[in-house]
C-alpha cells in the first residue's frame, strides 16, 4: 500500500545560520573569509597577486575585509547567502567546498552586513543583510543593488553591530594565527595578507636540527581512492632546534596538518596520532623537540578536515591511510628527544647539528599497506640506581667495616623517600639524616678510636656529649659543626616542639651534603 499524505516542507530555516555559528570566533570567521577569497582567486585564474586587506577598528567595533580575487559574477550572487550552495567541484584543490563558510562567517561576526563585489569591469553589486532578515523565517529573498563602482575584480565586506566585542589586546594572537595558517601560500608567492595596514609574515615549523642518523625524514607519494581521485601526501618528521632560536614555546611539538596548503591543526598531541601508551606515551616536555608535518593536497572531498577547517577528522578515509606512518615517525623522534634530554644533552646531541639535508624517500604509494623506512631508536643506557651505585662504591669498605653499612644505607633511604609523593617528605628526610649522623657519631667513637670508648659509656652520652667527643677526635671543619648544630635544633623542634616546622628542599640538600661530608671524613664512605 502506498497512499499520499500531506507534503512536508524541506525549505531550510534561516535559523540554520545561527545554529551553525555557535562555536564560531573571530579567528575562525576571518579565516573563512580569507579561504573564500583564495578559492575565488583560483576560480578566476590567479592572474594577479592576491591581496587581502583586513581592517579591524577596535574603537568603532567594525570589521572590513577587502580582496582583489576577481569579484563575484552577477549570476553567482546567490552563493553569498544560500546555505547549501557552492560552485565548488569536489575535484578542485580548494579550501572551501562546504558552501556555507563565507555566509556563516559574516553572520557569525555581525548583525549588519554589507557586501560589495565587482567582477572584471562589470557592474558593482551590493548585498545587505541584517538581523531582521535573519530572523524573518518566511523571507528568503535578498535584493541585490547596483551601486557606484569599486575597483575591478574586487570584493568588499563591511561588518558592523558585531555579535561579540573585538579586543585589541588579542590582536597579536590574531596576527600569529593568520601568519601560521596561510604561511605556505605566502611563502609560495601570490598571496599577501595585510591587517590594519601591516603585512603579515609567514610562520612555519620546519626548523630542523640534523643529528647524524636522525636527520629529518620526508616521504612523498600519492594515494588513489578508486573513483574519487588521488591525493598527494608529504610527511616530514624530525627534531627541531626551536629551543635555541626565536621560538621558546616548549609546547610547540607534535603533529602539524596542512590540507591544500592551509594549516588545519597545529602541534597536535592527541591519542589519535600516537600520544598514548605503549607507543609514544603521554605528552611530556622531554619530547618537545619532535615534530611531524603532514601536507595533503588533492580533491577537496578527500581532505580530512571538518567543515570549518579547524580540526582534522581522524575517521576520514584519507587519514586512516596514513595514521600508522605518522605514529611510526612520531615514535622515533619523540623517543630520541626524550633519550637526549637527560642531563642537558640536547645542545651536544641535537642543537649543534644546525645544518644538513632532509633525507627523502620517494615512494610509488604511501597508503596504509606501504612500509616506510625510519631510523632505529637507540635506547639510552640504563642508568644504575643510586642504591646500587653506593653499594658498589663501598663494597670493600663494608667488608672491612660492617658498621658503615647502616650509615650509607641511611643516605639511600633519604634518597628514596625524597622521590615519593609525600606532603611531608622533607621533614621525614631531615629526621633520617640527623638520626643517621647521630648513629654515625656513636659508631665512630666505638669503632674508630682504638677502643677508647665502651658501649656503656657511649650509651650515657647525650647529643652534646657525642659531638664534643667526636670534635676532639676528628678533623671535621668548624663551619660543618655550625650547620650540624642548626639542623639538630630544627630536628628537635620537629620531634619535640613545633610539629608544623617546615624545611625546604634547598635546606634539605644543604644538610645532606654536610652529613655526607661528615660520614666521609669519619669513615671514608664514598658518596
Amino acid at each position: 500500500m502506498k497512499n499520499q499524505l500531506s507534503e512536508i516542507s524541506a525549505v531550510p530555516s534561516k535559523r540554520i545560520y545561527l545554529s551553525i555559528i555557535a562555536d564560531y570566533h573571530l579567528h575562525l570567521a576571518l579565516c573563512e573569509l580569507i579561504d573564500n577569497a583564495i578559492d575565488n582567486w583560483k576560480f578566476n585564474g590567479m592572474d594577479q597577486e592576491l591581496e587581502i586587506n583586513l581592517d579591524l577598528d577596535y574603537d568603532q567595533q567594525t570589521v572590513k575585509v577587502k580582496d582583489n580575487s576577481g569579484g563575484i559574477k552577477e549570476e553567482d550572487i546567490s552563493l553569498i547567502v544560500s546555505p547549501g550552495q557552492s560552485r565548488a567541484s569536489s575535484s578542485s584543490e580548494i579550501i572551501g567546498v562546504f558552501g556555507v563558510g563565507s555566509k556563516r562567517a559574516v553572520v557569525a561576526l555581525s548583525k549588519q552586513i554589507k557586501i560589495r563585489s565587482r567582477y572584471s569591469n562589470k557592474k558593482t553589486l551590493l548585498i545587505e543583510i541584517d538581523n531582521d532578515w535573519i530572523e524573518d523565517e518566511d523571507n528568503w529573498h535578498l535584493t541585490p543593488y547596483e551601486v557606484d563602482h569599486i575597483e575591478e575584480n574586487t570584493t568588499q565586506i563591511e561588518l558592523s553591530i558585531l555579535r561579540e566585542k573585538i579586543e585589541e589586546n588579542k590582536h597579536d594572537d590574531l596576527i600569529k594565527h593568520l601568519s601560521a595558517t596561510y604561511a605556505l601560500f605566502i611563502e609560495a608567492g601570490g598571496l599577501k595578507i595585510i591587517v590594519n595596514e601591516k603585512e603579515i609574515k609567514p610562520i612555519t615549523f620546519e626548523n630542523w636540527s640534523y643529528p647524524p642518523g636522525y636527520e629529518p625524514r620526508a616521504y612523498t607519494a600519492p594515494i588513489t581512492f578508486k573513483d574519487k581521485g588521488e591525493i598527494k601526501v608529504n610527511i616530514i618528521g624530525g627534531l627541531s632546534k626551536s629551543h635555541r632560536t626565536e621560538e621558546t614555546n616548549n609546547d610547540e611539538y607534535g603533529v602539524y596538518f596542512y590540507c591544500n596548503d592551509r594549516l588545519i591543526t597545529r602541534a597536535y598531541k592527541g591519542m589519535e596520532v600516537g600520544f598514548k601508551p605503549p607507543r609514544v606515551g603521554k605528552p611530556h616536555p622531554s619530547m618537545s623537540l619532535a615534530r611531524v608535518i603532514v601536507k595533503i593536497t588533492g580533491p577537496v572531498e578527500l581532505m580530512p578536515w571538518n567543515s570549518s577547517k579547524s580540526v582534522i577528522d581522524f575517521k576520514h578515509p584519507a587519514y586512516k591511510e596514513i595514521d600508522l606512518h605518522i605514529e611510526k615517525l612520531l615514535f622515533v623522534y619523540t623517543s630520541m628527544s626524550k633519550n637526549w634530554s637527560a642531563r642537558g644533552g640536547w645542545p651536544e646531541k641535537v642543537f649543534k647539528y644546525n645544518s644538513g639535508s632532509i633525507i627523502n624517500e620517494e615512494l610509488p604509494d604511501i597508503s596504509r599497506s606501504v612500509r616506510i623506512h625510519v631510523p632505529t631508536v637507540t635506547r639510552k643506557p640504563r642508568e644504575p640506581k643510586y642504591i646500587d651505585l653506593l653499594k658498589k662504591k663501598n663494597k670493600e669498605l663494608a667488608k672491612k667495616k660492617p658498621w658503615t653499612i647502616g650509615l650509607y644505607e641511611g643516605i639511600i633511604a633519604v634518597e628514596e623517600v625524597s622521590k615519593l609523593k609525600l606532603d611531608q617528605s622533607n621533614r621525614i628526610c631531615l629526621i633520617l639524616l640527623d638520626s643517621t649522623l647521630e648513629i654515625g657519631f656513636k659508631e665512630y667513637l666505638l669503632n674508630e678510636t682504638n677502643n677508647r670508648y665502651s658501649e656503656n659509656r657511649i650509651a650515657n652520652f647525650n647529643r652534646i656529649d657525642l659531638q664534643t667527643e667526636v670534635k676532639s677526635n676528628s678533623s671535621i671543619k668548624k663551619s660543618a659543626w655550625q650547620i650540624i648544630d642548626a639542623y639538630y635544633y630544627k630536628r628537635c623542634d620537629l620531634v619535640h616542639k613545633r610539629a608544623t616546622t617546615q624545611i625546604s628542599s634547598g635546606e634539605l640538600q644543604n644538610y645532606r651534603k654536610i652529613v655526607e661530608y661528615t660520614l666521609s671524613k669519619l669513615f671514608k664512605i664514598k658518596f
